[in-house]
């Protein structure tokens, strides 16, 4: 296929949220691992859709498969730049043509969308008949009574419930099949981010959603760094992943 010029200069640093996704847990894969699993090794063509500076490109590649980086921020795609295809532009805007792409992914752009239903259309677009669309986005479920626990604690001083910036529910299968798209999975999965030291603390409280103010964010980075004096926390991050077939 065809791919639109695309820019590489500098070099970009992986954002808070990216930093945080990396070093997030559910068993032995992280939230990238995850919505990587669910693109088939025959998809040749991959669009990494909204990459932010996340490492989910990566993760995507494969011998005779291109992997394509899209998003709306050039630093964000100098972060990205390992060699791949990156091209900037507007996620309901893309520079390609119909079914271009065997598969779409998403680490957190369908939760980020403005418009989910545009988000999805322009998806639903430049997948061939037969591809999967796979996404991620922040949940609020499952957790145990530990999780539950932390999160409240941490919830009280940031004021905030405490998980990554994204929408945290919405009907992912009414939004699927108004753009000719069917739900094959909506599943959700225990993730945890684990702090050690207060440089864990302030790297997990600047990749969640804003507190609100400078003070609540020091607060719950205080509270955090204190209990991880004593030992390491747990810090629950719920994902969700939806997969669809177009």
């Amino acid at each position: 296929m065809s791919v639109p010029e695309h820019r590489r200069s500098g070099s970009g640093r992986p954002t808070a949220v990216d930093q945080v996704l990396q070093r997030t847990f559910g068993g032995d894969h992280t939230p990238y691992e995850w919505v990587a699993r669910a693109v088939s090794s025959s998809a040749r063509t991959v669009l990494d859709l909204s990459c932010g500076a996340s490492g989910l490109g990566a993760r995507l590649r494969s011998p005779n498969r291109l992997v394509v980086s899209v998003d709306e921020s050039e630093s964000c795609l100098r972060a990205e730049d390992d060699g791949r295809p990156l091209v900037q532009a507007e996620p309901v805007r893309l520079p390609f043509s119909d079914g271009a792409f065997d598969a779409v992914v998403t680490s957190l752009g369908l939760g980020l969308a403005v418009d989910r239903l545009d988000f999805l259309g322009e998806v639903a677009r430049v997948l061939r008949p037969g591809g999967v669309f796979a996404g991620l986005t922040p949940s609020l479920r499952p957790m145990t009574m530990e999780d539950v626990r932390i999160a409240s604690q941490l919830g009280a001083y940031l004021r905030v419930s405490p998980h990554l910036p994204g929408t945290i529910e919405f009907r992912a299968k009414t939004m699927l099949g108004a753009v000719g798209l069917t739900k094959m999975e909506d599943s959700r999965g225990r993730h945890h981010f684990e702090v050690r030291n207060r440089e864990d603390a302030e790297m997990l409280v600047a990749g969640l959603r804003p507190a609100g103010d400078r003070v609540r964010a020091a607060s719950a980075v205080d509270f955090l760094a204190s209990r991880a004096d004593r030992e390491p926390v747990r810090v629950p991050l719920p994902m969700r992943r939806i997969v669809a077939i177009k």
